[in-house]
């Protein structure tokens, strides 16, 4: 994760799997309890990664953003 999520240096790699994974959950919850999608879905969001990336913002309350990566990480071997 810590390769498409930009966040606080103040958390650990364990809370950020840990806030990752209610934030899926909460999302999911929000959608009526299902999300899907297929392989070429998948295959599509990790082309979009060479040039976009999920920013976290962590405060009282936790935003996410798809914004542009910054060129120098736009290098695709850095993605996977």
């Amino acid at each position: 994760m810590r390769k498409i999520l930009s966040f606080s240096d103040d958390l650990t790699q364990e809370e950020v799997e840990h806030l990752t994974t209610l934030l899926i959950y909460h999302l999911v919850e929000r959608c009526g309890g299902r999300v899907s999608f297929t392989t070429e879905d998948a295959s599509q969001t990790l082309e979009g990664l060479e040039t976009k990336m999920v920013h976290m913002q962590i405060g009282n309350a936790i935003t996410l953003r798809i914004v542009t990566r910054p060129p120098e990480l736009q290098d695709p071997a850095v993605i996977r």
